[in-house]
């Protein structure tokens, strides 16, 4: 990194740190939303095979009877 010459160049460096923090918060947020979604879509199908398997064992246990 170069050195400051003056205040203004470290108040736009400062801005510009401050602004890749943001955009990278933003980044961080949107690629966790991302992982939430797809493990509650898998955790909801492994509940509906679950699910389904439960039903179709008691269905054809019952028939056995």
């Amino acid at each position: 990194m170069k050195a400051m010459k003056n205040m203004r160049e470290l108040q736009l460096l400062k801005q510009k740190l401050e602004y890749q923090e943001k955009l990278y918060e933003k980044e961080i947020t949107g690629s966790t939303a991302d992982i939430v979604e797809n493990l509650t879509d898998k955790l909801r199908d492994l509940a509906f095979q679950f699910g389904s398997h439960l039903i179709l064992q008691l269905i054809h246990g019952k028939s056995k009877k």
